[in-house]
């Protein structure tokens, strides 16, 4: 069984290290890495990283709940749980779609519950499995802007704007994506149409939130407008 990755953020040793003992009594496998400060963690937090984010409210520095601001700005799925002496920000925590409370003195079975929860989670989140220089990667879909076949290899475009090269065909990774809201608008471009903002009828493309022209081959053009609609219409009754 995979384990949680997760990031716990205290800037008290002694409270880290209790949370940690509570942490390898759980039923639920993890591997966890420290951070004494809201700063250190979002120095290196990229989406994808960590599946649970335990986060201290009351830190000196930035606040717990200032740096889940920041991190809900570039990452709106990764699970996050306050740890506190107190749950007078239980409205914020609620407004930044916190996962769980653990007040402190913090309890075995709260801590049990929450990784079931955050497992759960994980086992029903969508991905697309890859080979990268022999090791299997994940990378979250809902992350994933479009597939671009170049030569020899495939492009991964994510939402962060970064881009990911793989040696490779772009029909080897459909199927994993049959299911879920992707387009193949042409024979080289894959594209997650929750990305896309419009359709440019005259240069016959999507248009992304990113200002990317996806390319619609003649035949798909129909395929592609009834494609996005049914997207569109799909989202408006909270189905996807």
């Amino acid at each position: 069984m995979e384990p949680l990755t997760i990031a716990l953020c205290d800037d008290l040793p002694e409270e880290r290290e209790k949370l940690l003992a509570l942490l390898e009594q759980a039923p639920v496998q993890t591997t966890c890495t420290q951070f004494g400060s809201s700063e250190d963690l979002l120095e290196v937090f990229r989406p994808g990283t960590y599946d649970l984010l335990l986060m201290d409210i009351y830190m000196k520095g930035m606040t717990g709940v200032e740096a889940v601001q920041r991190i809900r700005e570039a990452d709106e799925t990764v699970s996050i749980a306050f740890t506190t002496t107190s749950t007078e920000h239980a409205l914020e925590g609620y407004r930044l779609s916190v996962l769980k409370y653990l007040e402190k003195p913090i309890r075995q079975k709260d801590v049990d519950d929450l990784l079931r929860l955050v497992k759960q989670k994980k086992d029903r989140t969508p991905y697309l499995i890859v080979l990268q220089n022999g090791t299997a990667k994940k990378f979250l879909l809902s992350e994933l802007m479009y597939l671009e076949q170049k030569a020899h290899h495939v492009i991964l475009a994510l939402k962060d704007g970064t881009t990911v090269q793989l040696y490779g065909k772009l029909s080897t990774l459909i199927p994993q994506l049959v299911e879920h809201p992707f387009f193949c608008s042409h024979k080289s471009y894959c594209v997650n149409l929750a990305f896309v903002c419009g359709i440019d009828e005259e240069l016959q493309c999507y248009r992304t939130v990113d200002g990317k022209n996806i390319p619609i081959s003649r035949p798909n053009r129909w395929k592609a407008k009834r494609a996005y609609e049914d997207f569109l219409f799909a989202r408006a009754r909270g189905a996807v």
